[in-house]
């Protein structure tokens, strides 16, 4: 496995099964790959391909806390999956984007539009306390530490 799967497949774990929390942001994704491996480049097409190559199941939604899409792991309090429209493993709610989503690309775009400058700026996390994009927060930081131990400790 590559070590951007490996390190999305644990965060989005750590995250959202272990942690039961809803999910992660795009931005925060894409980042935490580009800073914890040697894939400076990465982007939003890699990660969806990846997750889609991997039969890794997510979910995307809207977080109205942050009033960004996370993507997540489905949870007993949402609906069953047969409610949400697909595409492969990537489930979400088809009135929840702008244009209408039918394949792969069109999702990518979607998602692109809204977070490509966000992830070229570097500002892969949002500030929940300023509601503004910033590099990092300190739970950014110490999720990635969880995640690049219980991957060294798998891989022992």
């Amino acid at each position: 496995m590559t070590e951007s799967k490996l390190f999305w497949k644990e965060y989005i774990n750590i995250y959202c099964v272990d942690k039961g929390l809803t999910g992660l942001t795009i931005p925060n994704l894409v980042g935490s790959v580009r800073l914890n491996t040697n894939l400076t480049e990465y982007t939003i097409k890699d990660l969806l391909t990846e997750i889609i190559e991997e039969e890794f199941e997510i979910l995307i939604s809207f977080c109205n806390d942050i009033d960004e899409y996370v993507l997540g792991k489905f949870k007993n309090w949402e609906a069953p999956k047969k409610y949400f429209q697909n595409i492969d493993s990537i489930y979400f709610s088809k009135n929840k984007f702008k244009t209408s989503i039918s394949e792969l690309n069109h999702l990518i775009l979607e998602l692109e539009n809204l977070y490509n400058d966000k992830i070229e700026n570097r500002t892969y996390s949002k500030d929940v306390k300023t509601n503004g994009w910033v590099k990092l927060t300190d739970e950014d930081e110490q999720n990635y530490l969880l995640v690049n131990e219980k991957i060294k400790t798998n891989e022992n």
